[in-house]
C-alpha cells in the first residue's frame, strides 16, 4: 500500500480531531490494547501516549514507522498491511484507531478489513475512524480511472471515497454513536472526512 499522496504536501498543523475523545479513550483502554492502524509519522500516536494508552502502531510504510518510534518512543510499532489479515488474537483490543487509513483498497477488501477489526476487538470495545469523503475534491474524490464505485485509480495508487451510506455498510454491526462530515486542515487545501465512533456489540 503506497504513502497517500496527501501526505507529502506541506502540513498546515496536526489535527486536534481526538481532543474531545480523550476521556473516552481513557475509560475503555483503562490497560488494555490499543491498536491504531496507519501510524504514519506518530501524530495520533502520541495523542493516545498522552491518554496512558498502551498503543500498538501499525503502518505498512518503514519510513514512516521510524518517524513514529522517534515521535513516540513508547508505542510498540509494527509493520503491517491493513488489507491483509492481522497479527492479532480474537478480542485482544480494547480500542482500535483508524485516521484516514481505510481507503486504499477494492470494496470486497474493505469489507474483509472491517470484518478483521470486528475479530480483534472485545465485545464494547470501541472504534474510531475517520474516512475520505466523496466531496474530498482537492485530494483526488472523483478524479482519475474509476475503478468501482468510488474507488478510483489516482496518480501512483488506489483511492476509496466513503458517503454516509458507504460508512454505515462498513459499520454493519457496530453500535455507531457518533456519525459526522467534517473538513479538517490538516493538509495545503480543505480536506473532507468523515469521522465515525462506534462500538463493538
Amino acid at each position: 500500500m503506497p504513502d497517500c499522496f496527501c501526505c507529502i504536501l506541506p502540513r498546515v498543523k496536526n489535527d486536534s480531531w481526538l481532543e474531545k475523545w480523550m476521556e473516552l479513550l481513557r475509560k475503555h483502554a483503562n490497560g488494555g490494547r490499543v491498536l491504531e492502524l496507519g501510524c504514519g509519522s506518530g501524530w495520533d500516536t502520541v495523542d493516545l501516549l498522552s491518554a496512558g494508552c498502551n498503543v500498538t502502531a501499525l503502518d505498512v510504510s518503514q519510513k514512516r514507522l521510524r518517524e513514529c518510534a522517534k515521535s513516540a518512543p513508547h508505542a510498540n510499532v509494527l509493520a503491517a498491511d491493513v488489507g491483509k489479515p492481522l497479527p492479532f488474537a480474537d478480542q485482544s483490543m480494547s480500542v482500535i484507531l483508524a485516521s484516514l487509513s481505510l481507503h486504499y483498497f477494492s470494496w470486497a477488501n474493505t469489507l474483509e478489513i472491517a470484518s478483521e477489526l470486528r475479530r480483534c476487538i472485545r465485545d464494547g470495545g470501541i472504534l474510531l475512524a475517520r474516512f475520505n469523503s466523496t466531496r474530498d475534491y482537492h485530494y483526488g474524490a472523483s478524479s482519475g480511472m474509476e475503478l468501482e464505485p468510488n474507488f478510483y485509480f489516482t496518480g501512483e495508487q488506489t483511492k476509496r471515497f466513503f458517503d454516509e451510506a458507504g460508512v454505515r455498510h462498513f459499520l454493519q454491526g457496530w453500535d455507531i454513536r457518533f456519525l459526522e462530515e467534517n473538513v479538517i486542515q490538516r493538509y495545503r487545501n480543505p480536506k473532507y472526512v468523515w469521522e465515525a465512533m462506534a462500538i463493538c456489540r
